[in-house]
């Protein structure tokens, strides 16, 4: 057990000591303090003009797998420039990054830290911790970005809601099929990855005999899109299966938005 600890220890020694190795890393490393300084000041021009034309991103976006490009980066940084004030990075460590193959440093740059600022529509603070890694070219203009935090959590904590509740009035005996169908690959969890979807509840009531589902959307414009699409372009036909176990068809599904002065009370 000591030989082993002596060898974790030793390859650790290696990895710490070679960490400067890479002529790059310091130029690297001022860009990517650089991006994050100019976030905190919302000179998007000038955070675009550290970035390659051929960047591609990973997002903290719940559901989002593919890498992304420029003209979402874009995007992106100015939506956070729009909707929060005061923002700030307060790095807890950088980080050299290594080659996953050699595990010889790169050139690349990982930072572990917290971003602190307000919500400009609620006035609610932000607090969240995260992980970002950024890749550079040759010319060292970031090539790759890497963004892990929890989205969804800090958008339930701080952001405008767009509550919708969508009430389903089951015919009598017909619970467990409702339920079965809300469950089926086609139903809630194909709604809750749509685009605009922040977050999807629901439960059923046996004294009403009636399903609800609760949801948070980014705008009543994307519900209504959603809705759109479930009854004119869905080919899975869902929402006419949900009907024909409600009450009254069409009639027993009621989806009820929009809805105003939401309030959150904290303890």
């Amino acid at each position: 057990m000591k030989n082993v600890v002596k060898l974790i220890l030793i390859f650790t020694g290696i990895l710490l000591t070679s960490c400067g190795d890479n002529p790059d890393y310091e130029r690297n490393l001022a860009t990517a303090q650089k991006l994050f300084a100019l976030h905190a000041e919302e000179k998007l021009d000038e955070q675009l003009a550290l970035v390659s034309k051929d960047i591609q991103i990973e997002t903290p976006m719940y559901g989002s797998n593919e890498l992304l490009g420029y003209d979402t980066y874009a995007s992106i940084l100015k939506a956070y420039h729009d909707n929060f004030e005061d923002i700030k990075y307060n790095p807890q460590v950088w980080l050299p990054g290594v080659d996953t193959i050699t595990l010889k440093p790169d050139g690349s740059v990982r930072t572990y830290g917290t971003w602190t600022g307000r919500n400009s529509i609620t006035g609610k603070d932000i607090n969240l911790k995260g992980y970002w890694y950024f890749n550079f070219d040759a010319e060292g203009k970031i090539i790759a970005q890497g963004d892990f935090f929890d989205y969804s959590g800090m958008m339930q904590a701080v952001g405008p809601k767009n509550p919708v509740l969508v009430t389903l009035k089951v015919l009598p005996g017909k619970k467990q099929e409702m339920i079965d169908l809300l469950n089926t690959p086609d139903g809630l969890q194909t709604t809750r990855e749509y685009d605009g979807c922040l977050s999807l509840e629901a439960f059923f009531n046996d004294q009403t005999n009636t399903y609800y589902v609760y949801g948070d959307w980014a705008s009543i414009e994307h519900y209504q899109k959603y809705l759109d699409w479930r009854f004119n372009n869905d080919e899975s036909k869902w929402v006419f299966k949900v009907m024909e176990l409600c009450e009254g068809g069409q009639d027993g599904l009621i989806p009820i938005f929009p809805n105003t002065d939401y309030s959150s009370f904290s303890k």
